[in-house]
């Protein structure tokens, strides 16, 4: 009877070289598609967000906040006081919480505020170190 579990399997190694493909798995898809669907469960009940891609769901940085606030809570991230109109505040908030958090801006406020769509690889690059931080 084999019922332990095998250190360093090819899945194991895979795993911890693309923190995505234990997502993929779980929620099938593209990686993309898994990770937004990881997005919209970690933001689900949060006021004004409606994360549908990694462009123009992300310009205000609400998305950000929220996904931050689901692990950092209130003290690090007070969404309840957020606007969607203060894009910089929300970004400045989010970049702070997750670099307190130990995790790298590699985002630029003034590119994401002045951009209707910003960047979806970029955002998705981001948004997979958040989920990396947190969830593996």
């Amino acid at each position: 009877m084999e019922s332990f579990v095998r250190r360093n399997s090819y899945g194991d190694i895979c795993e911890r070289k693309d923190p995505l493909n234990a997502l993929q798995v779980k929620n099938g898809g593209s990686k993309r598609n898994a990770l937004l669907k990881w997005c919209q469960q970690k933001t689900m009940g949060y006021n004004n967000i409606d994360i549908t891609n990694f462009s123009s769901s992300w310009n205000d940085g609400l998305a950000l906040c929220a996904l931050l606030h689901s692990y950092v809570g209130s003290g690090r991230v007070p969404y309840a006081d957020l606007t969607p109109h203060d894009k910089r505040t929300n970004f400045a908030l989010a970049f702070a919480a997750a670099e307190a958090a130990g995790i790298p801006t590699t985002l630029n406020i003034q590119d994401m505020i002045q951009q209707e769509r910003p960047d979806w690889q970029q955002v998705m690059a981001y948004v997979t170190s958040i989920y990396k931080h947190f969830e593996t």
